[in-house]
C-alpha cells in the first residue's frame, strides 16, 4: 500500500476506485471513508513488476498513475510505502478455515479468510470473499 497525503481539500470522485492497465490497482479515499482527508491509500495485490521498484521509484510511479487519471491534483505533501508479503492466506484445495461462529456466546466474525461451511463454495482471500463471509455473518446475527 501506498500512502499519499494531499491538503485536506483533496478528494477522489469516488471512495473506491479500481484499475486496470496500471500498477496501482485500488485507490482508497480515506477522508471519504474513514475521516482522514486528504489521505489517499493505493493498494497493490499480487506479484508483479513493482516489486522489483524500490519504495521511491514505486512512489513515484504511482503518484504517475493517479495525475493521468486526476490531472487536478498535485504532488503529495508527504508519501509512505507499506509492504506486507503474507497479506492473505494460502489458497489451497479444501484450507481449513475458520467458521464466523466463536466460542463467545453472541460474538461472530467475518473476514476474507472465514469458511463459508461449504469449501466449493470459498473463495479466496478477495473483496468478495469478505463480502460473502460478511452476509454470512448478519444471517447469522439476524436469526438469533
Amino acid at each position: 500500500t501506498v500512502y499519499l497525503q494531499y491538503s485536506k481539500n483533496i478528494r477522489l470522485n469516488n471512495a473506491m476506485a479500481g484499475l486496470t492497465s496500471a500498477t496501482s490497482q485500488w485507490l482508497f479515499d480515506r477522508g471519504t471513508l474513514c475521516g482522514q482527508h486528504g489521505l489517499i491509500a493505493v493498494v497493490i495485490s499480487a506479484n508483479g513488476e513493482h516489486q522489483t521498484l524500490n519504495n521511491i521509484e514505486l512512489t513515484e510511479k504511482v503518484i504517475t498513475e493517479i495525475q493521468q487519471l486526476y490531472p487536478q491534483i498535485p504532488a503529495p505533501i508527504w508519501t509512505k510505502v507499506i509492504t506486507e508479503k503474507r497479506a492473505t492466506f494460502s489458497c489451497e484445495p479444501s484450507l481449513a478455515r475458520p467458521n464466523s461462529e466463536v466460542a463467545i456466546k453472541n460474538l461472530y466474525i467475518a473476514g476474507d479468510f472465514i469458511s463459508t461451511r461449504n469449501v466449493e463454495e470459498d473463495y479466496p482471500a478477495t473483496i468478495e470473499g469478505a463480502v460473502r463471509s460478511g452476509v454470512r455473518c448478519a444471517r447469522l446475527i439476524a436469526s438469533y
